[in-house]
């Protein structure tokens, strides 16, 4: 899904399908404005997080199944 593209009814459905999520159409509808704003809400945090500002805010992860012994 592009980034900046608007969430559409035909976005929902593509959705269902690959997420294999069988909901009536009439609730697919209804996805549309709420995962809209949803998804603009994560672009926007994703900008402000990217901020080299911020990048001290990040907390660090670590994988200790991949550290060497």
């Amino acid at each position: 899904m592009k980034k900046d593209a608007p969430v559409t009814k035909e976005t929902v459905e593509r959705l269902c399908v690959l997420a294999d999520l069988p909901l009536p159409p009439a609730r697919r509808e209804k996805l549309v404005l709420p995962l809209s704003g949803l998804i603009a809400a994560a672009n926007e945090l994703n900008r402000k997080m990217a901020e080299g500002a911020r990048r001290g805010v990040l907390p660090v992860t670590r994988f200790p199944e991949r550290e060497e012994a």
